[in-house]
C-alpha cells in the first residue's frame, strides 16, 4: 500500500518544520517595521508610525504573547486565540489608518 505523505514524516520533524514556519513571518514583520520606522524618522511621517506599530503588533506580538499565555499563565486555547487575536486587529487597523490618512507636509 502506498504511504501518504504524512506518513512519511516523523511528527518531530513536522513540529520543528512548523516551529521555524511560525518565526519566519515573525522576522519578516521585524523587518517590515523596522523599514517603516525608518521612513518614519527620515520623513517625519506620521502614517508611516502607524504603519510600523501596525507591523509590529499583527507579525510579531502574536507569538510571544501566545508563548507567554500557553506555556507561563497555561490559558485555555479558546481564550488564548481570542486574546491572541486583540493585537491583530489592533495592529491591522493601525496600518489601515496609516494608509488612509491624508499625509500632513
Amino acid at each position: 500500500m502506498l504511504d501518504t505523505p504524512l506518513q512519511l514524516i516523523d511528527l518531530d520533524t513536522l513540529r520543528i518544520v512548523r516551529q521555524v514556519s511560525e518565526v519566519i513571518p515573525m522576522l519578516l514583520g521585524l523587518a517590515i517595521s523596522y523599514f517603516a520606522y525608518t521612513a518614519y524618522r527620515q520623513n517625519q511621517s506620521r502614517p508611516m508610525l502607524y504603519i510600523a506599530v501596525g507591523f509590529v503588533l499583527v507579525l510579531f506580538v502574536q507569538l510571544p504573547l501566545s508563548l507567554i499565555l500557553l506555556y507561563l499563565l497555561d490559558f485555555p486555547t479558546p481564550v488564548l486565540n481570542t486574546i491572541v487575536q486583540i493585537p491583530e486587529f489592533v495592529g491591522l487597523g493601525l496600518i489601515l489608518y496609516g494608509l488612509w490618512v491624508p499625509r500632513r507636509d
